[in-house]
């Protein structure tokens, strides 16, 4: 019998499907299915049992991709070169853009109109469970193509993808009791399924958004505790006053995702990823193959589909993507960062369960008791502070069943014992770890994976 081809850098797209779902007791229909890039970047050694990480941002794995995970990182001043901490050496990594972010797109399903129409755009589609379980149609698929490979299977997400990470754990448990969602599509698929390997063997969490409407309330009192402020003040060299952290680094220009940085600084490290993205040969870098090389990506296959949300002036240009792959439409994109579902560039505006109730907190809980979770605390982090978390689940489960007594672990207790979230600090990092503290991250990750 022949040998197996090695496994090989590769990126495409695979489909969550048009479909009937319930949102929150609506009947919903998927009209459109969603096309979901996808990048692996395999172990650099013995892939076939090494670990399966999928990874992503709130929105595209712009962030963690360009930053610190993969065989190559994005420096400051937006060159892609080699990164010495890759987590190839480890696992497989598998990058997902979700609905419409990054170079994923829709097309029509041929009974519905083709084109971003309300419909096709609308809170229905664009909200937090079929977020999730487009995603997980993505991942399912992808395990399928792959059956060489064996490993257990690791979620990855920083920020708003911890809301992700909930809800496509409780769908994998089967605890469709705890959300308000019904996707009969996916059920069937997520019980079809047939592997050695776990699908939810742990879950790393980047600054994530964990303890539902609860964790708001209590990132705003953290915004006001003195020590923070006054490391805030500190930083900018100016008294604070009565504004508090948050209030105190907008005043001064400082970004809430790293106090330590000027907004500009920021904003011009997330243009270089988003550039990276975009700019063809620094794209070929970072994803490990040529755009051209990718199956749908080009103009004969894009000018199908759409993107409900066009890019802002915030990405920047993608002329010469557009000489290289062809021509779309008035008002599309190949490549957009962000998606309908991002707050402020949504195509609808809606309230979301994430950030308005506790069902998000509860879910999270529940799966902390069979999904072991680890946790980052970037010490100049004003937007998800880790600190936040143990104040809002107290809130949520009551303070008996929440043991804060240790700096390094976080616990939650059950009916027939503890569980705990491992918590790591990265004391020269704010929201985006991986672009600071790449070698830590790593470190501590490894070791994480073997202790398990």
């Amino acid at each position: 019998m022949d040998a197996a081809p090695p496994l090989t850098t590769t990126a495409g797209f695979f489909e969550a499907p048009a479909r009937d779902v319930t949102v929150k007791g609506a009947a919903v229909h998927i009209g459109s299915t969603a096309r979901l890039f996808y990048n692996l970047r395999p172990a650099d050694s013995e892939p076939a049992d090494k670990p399966i990480f999928f990874l992503f941002n709130g929105f595209a794995a712009e962030i963690v991709r360009a930053f610190g995970t993969g065989p190559t990182t994005v420096v400051p001043g937006g060159d892609v070169v080699a990164n010495a901490n890759s987590l190839t050496r480890v696992a497989n990594l598998v990058y997902l853009e979700p609905r419409q972010s990054g170079y994923s797109y829709d097309v029509a399903d041929g009974s519905s109109p083709a084109g971003p129409i309300t419909a096709n755009c609308s809170p229905d589609i664009f909200n937090e469970y079929v977020d999730a379980a487009d995603v997980l149609f993505s991942a399912l698929d992808f395990l399928a193509a792959h059956p060489e490979l064996h490993g257990p299977v690791y979620w990855l997400g920083e920020s708003y993808a911890g809301v992700r990470i909930t809800w496509i754990l409780t769908y994998l448990r089967g605890r469709w009791d705890l959300v308000p969602y019904s996707d009969p599509t996916l059920a069937a698929k997520i019980k079809a399924v047939s592997r050695a390997g776990s699908l939810y063997a742990g879950q790393v969490l980047l600054e994530a958004w964990l303890g539902g409407g609860a964790e708001g309330q209590t990132i705003a009192d953290e915004c006001l505790d003195p020590t923070l402020t006054a490391a805030v003040a500190a930083s900018v060299k100016q008294s604070c006053g009565t504004e508090g952290a948050c209030g105190c680094a907008t005043a001064f220009g400082r970004s809430l995702y790293n106090y330590t940085y000027t907004d500009a600084y920021e904003t011009e490290r997330e243009t270089e990823a988003s550039a990276a993205h975009i700019e063809p040969h620094r794209a070929a870098a970072l994803l490990g193959v040529s755009l051209t090389s990718i199956p749908l990506l080009a103009q004969a296959e894009r000018t199908k589909g759409w993107k409900c949300t066009p890019p802002d002036s915030t990405v920047p240009s993608e002329a010469s993507l557009v000489s290289l792959l062809g021509a779309l439409p008035t008002g599309q994109a190949y490549y957009v960062p962000f998606s309908p579902l991002y707050p402020g560039k949504s195509v609808v505006p809606t309230t979301p369960d994430w950030d308005a109730n506790d069902v998000e907190a509860l879910a999270f809980v529940d799966n902390l008791h069979d999904v072991p979770a680890l946790l980052t605390h970037g010490a100049r982090d004003l937007v998800v502070p880790t600190v936040a978390l143990a104040p809002a689940l107290v809130s949520v489960l009551g303070a008996s069943r929440v043991d804060t007594t240790s700096s390094t672990k976080l616990g939650v207790r059950y009916a027939d014992g503890e569980r705990f979230i491992d918590l790591y600090d990265f004391a020269s990092a704010g929201h985006m770890i991986t672009m600071v503290e790449p070698a830590q991250f790593a470190t501590d990750l490894i070791g994480w994976l073997k202790s398990r």
